[in-house]
C-alpha cells in the first residue's frame, strides 16, 4: 500500500483505529519508487502488486515499464482503487484490477501466467485483528503450498509468502514488511523458505523510524533469483542506513553491498544476527552451537503474567490496603522492572518498593463477598461507578473483581529491557504485574545459580537476537523467545552468586559479565578470549543499534 509523500517521509493520518484494523500504513513515495528502480530491469516485467493501497507502486513501476509490460494490481478497498486511478491519470487501463481480498482472489492469480515482481507493502495486520475468514483462506493456501502457518503470524507473512509462491522462476520480490521479519517465532518458516528460494537476498534497515506514528520498525526485504525448487542457503547481504533519504541519496545499491560479506543462516537462525560485523557474527554463530548450552525453557517455565484488567485498581498503596482492611486478602506485588536491580530480589528490596509504589494485590478469588468489609464493598462500588468491570478483562470473568492466575514465583524475568535482561530470584516472596514475567523453576535446578549462569554475554547477545524492538530503545521478551535462549548451566558450576549480586547493585554490570564471563563461557565452554571478546561485541553491537532508534 502506498501515499503520495514526499522527502521528509512523512506518513498519511488516517485515524489510527482504522489503519489499526486494516494494516494501512502507507510507504513514502521515495521508497516505493526506489523498490520500483531495484525490481525492473527490462521494464518488459509482468508485475504483481498484492495490495495497492492508493497507488504509489504503481505510479512508480509505470514509470519505468514500456506498453509490453503487464501489470496485475490487487486492493481490497474501492475507495483506494478508485483513488489509485484518478492519480494514475489516465494509466491505470494498462493495470489489471481486482478489487477484494488478496487471499480470496489468489486462486484466480494462480491461472495466469507467474509473475516476474512482486512489489509493494503488504498490511501489518496482527493476529487479533485478522479477519477469520480471510485468514482461513490464507492458511488454505499456505496449506496447500506445504506451508505450516501458525495463527499468531501477522497478516504480511501471509502476503509475502504467496506472493513468492506467484513468482516465475528468477523472480524477485521488493517488499516494505516489518524488522519483525528478523526474529519473531511466525516468521521462522519464511525466513526459511526465503533462504532456499533466492539465490540472493538484501535486508535494508534504517536507523531511524519509517513509520514513527506507529513505532514499528521495518525493513527492506529485497529477493532475486527464484528458484523452481528449495535450494541452499542463499546469500544475504545486510545494509543499514540513517533513513530512507540517506538510502534514496545512496541511489544504486549494487557497489555497497560488493564491498559487503555475506553471511548464511542456519535453518531456524534468527536473521537480527546478520547485522552484526563479521567477526562478531561467526562468534555468536559458533557459540550457540556449543552441546554444553541449554535452552532456558528446560530449565524453567516463563509464564504468562498477572493481568489484572486496571492495575490503579486492583494494585494498593500500603495505606489503602490499610483503609480498606483488606491485609488477609491482598498479596504483595511489584510492577515496574526498575525494582529488580540485580539478580536476587529480598525483603528489603520489597519495602523500599512499597514506600513509592502501590504493591499490594487484591486478590478475592475464593473469598465469599459477604465477608467482604464494608470499606471494600464501597472500593468495588465507586470502581463499578468508573465502569471499572466494563473493561473487556474483567467483564469476561465470573465474577470481574476476581483476578485469575496469582501465584508467587521463585523468579523473575524482565519483559522490556533497556540495558540488558536478568532473570531474578525471588526472596521476597511477592508475585508481579504483566510488567514483568514470572518464572517456574523446574525441579533440581538451583535457581540462584541459574539465575547466574544467565547473566553472561553469549545470553545477552542472543537475548537481543530473539527478542522485538519496537522503537524507544527498549527490547521486549515474550515467554516463548525468553525461553529459547541458550544458558551455560550446570551445577557443578562454582560462580559466587553475592559477587555478581553486589557488583550489579554498585552499577558495575560489566565487572559482572567479566567475572560471569570466565568462569561460564572460558572455564564451563572452553571459548578462548578472543571468542569471549567477540561475543561481547555481538551483544554490544546488537543493543546499541537498538538504543540508536529511540
Amino acid at each position: 500500500m502506498s501515499l503520495p509523500l514526499n522527502l521528509v517521509f512523512e506518513t498519511n493520518k488516517k485515524p489510527v483505529r482504522q489503519q489499526k484494523l486494516r494494516g494501512g500504513y502507507y510507504t513514502p513515495v521515495p521508497l516505493a519508487a526506489f523498490l520500483a528502480r531495484w525490481a525492473i530491469r527490462t521494464g518488459t516485467e509482468r508485475i504483481l502488486e498484492p495490495s495497492a493501497g492508493d497507488g504509489n507502486f504503481l505510479l512508480a513501476a509505470l514509470d519505468q515499464l514500456s506498453d509490453d509490460a503487464s501489470v496485475v494490481a490487487v486492493e481490497i478497498e474501492p475507495d483506494e482503487v478508485r483513488s489509485a486511478q484518478n492519480r494514475l491519470d489516465g494509466r491505470h487501463n494498462r493495470i489489471e484490477w481486482f478489487c477484494g481480498d488478496f487471499f480470496e482472489i489468489y486462486d484466480q492469480l494462480t491461472q495466469k501466467p507467474k509473475f516476474d515482481i512482486a512489489i509493494g507493502n503488504p498490511p501489518f495486520i496482527r493476529f487479533q485483528h485478522f479477519d477469520a475468514s480471510s485468514r482461513e483462506k490464507a492458511f488454505h493456501h499456505l496449506r496447500m503450498a506445504g506451508y505450516k502457518p501458525t495463527k499468531l503470524a501477522n497478516a504480511w507473512v501471509a502476503f509475502v509468502e504467496l506472493c513468492m509462491e506467484l513468482l516465475a522462476e528468477n523472480g524477485r520480490l521488493a517488499m516494505v514488511v516489518p524488522a519483525e521479519i528478523l526474529q519473531v517465532k511466525y516468521a521462522s518458516e519464511l525466513r526459511s523458505r526465503l533462504s532456499k528460494q533466492f539465490e540472493h537476498i538484501v535486508l535494508v534497515s534504517f536507523r531511524k523510524l519509517v513509520f514513527p506514528e506507529i513505532q514499528q520498525e521495518v525493513v527492506l526485504l529485497l529477493a532475486e533469483g527464484k528458484r523452481q525448487q528449495l535450494g541452499k542457503p542463499s546469500d544475504i547481504h545486510t545494509i543499514e542506513f540513517e533513513d530512507g533519504a540517506a538510502l534514496i541519496a545512496r541511489g544504486d545499491l549494487t557497489d555497497a553491498v560488493a564491498h559487503l560479506p555475506a553471511k548464511h543462516t542456519r535453518n531456524g537462525m534468527k536473521w537480527t544476527a546478520l547485522f552484526l560485523s563479521r567477526d562478531a557474527f561467526s562468534a555468536l554463530d559458533e557459540a550457540e552451537q556449543s552441546v554444553k548450552l541449554t535452552p532456558l525453557g528446560r530449565l524453567a517455565e516463563v509464564d504468562v503474567r498477572i493481568v489484572t484488567g486496571r492495575n490503579s485498581f486492583f494494585v494498593l498503596p500500603k495505606s489503602k490496603r490499610e483503609e480498606l482492611c483488606v491485609q488477609s486478602v491482598s498479596v504483595p506485588i511489584i510492577g515496574r522492572t526498575s525494582a529488580l536491580a540485580s539478580i536476587l530480589f529480598n525483603s528489603d528490596d520489597f519495602e523500599s518498593y512499597t514506600t513509592q509504589h502501590p504493591a499490594y494485590l487484591l486478590h478475592l478469588s475464593g473469598v465469599a463477598q459477604s465477608t467482604f468489609p464494608t470499606a471494600l464493598i464501597n472500593y468495588i462500588q465507586e470502581g463499578e461507578a468508573e465502569e471499572v468491570h466494563k473493561g473487556y478483562k474483567c467483564r469476561i470473568r465470573k465474577r470481574w473483581v476476581d483476578v485469575p492466575s496469582v501465584f508467587v514465583p521463585q523468579a523473575f524475568l524482565y519483559r522490556q529491557i533497556h540495558k540488558y535482561p536478568l532473570l531474578v530470584v525471588n526472596n521476597a516472596g511477592v508475585t508481579s504485574t504483566d510488567t514483568i514475567h514470572r518464572v517456574r523453576i523446574k525441579p533440581n535446578i538451583n535457581v540462584k545459580l541459574l539465575a547466574g549462569c544467565f547473566f553472561n554475554s553469549l545470553t545477552m547477545a542472543w537475548a537481543e537476537v530473539c527478542g522485538r524492538s519496537y522503537g524507544g530503545g527498549v527490547l521486549e521478551l515474550e515467554p516463548r523467545e525468553a525461553e529459547e535462549l541458550p544458558i551455560p548451566y550446570a551445577e557443578h558450576l562454582s560462580l559466587d552468586i553475592e559477587k555478581v549480586d553486589t557488583l550489579l547493585r554498585q552499577g558495575q554490570h560489566l565487572a559482572a559479565l567479566d567475572y560471569v564471563d570466565s568462569v561460564v563461557l572460558k572455564g564451563f565452554l572452553g571459548f578462548d578470549d578472543s571468542m569471549i571478546t567477540n561475543i561481547r561485541l555481538a551483544w554490544t553491537e546488537l543493543s546499541s543499534r537498538r538504543h540508536y532508534r529511540r
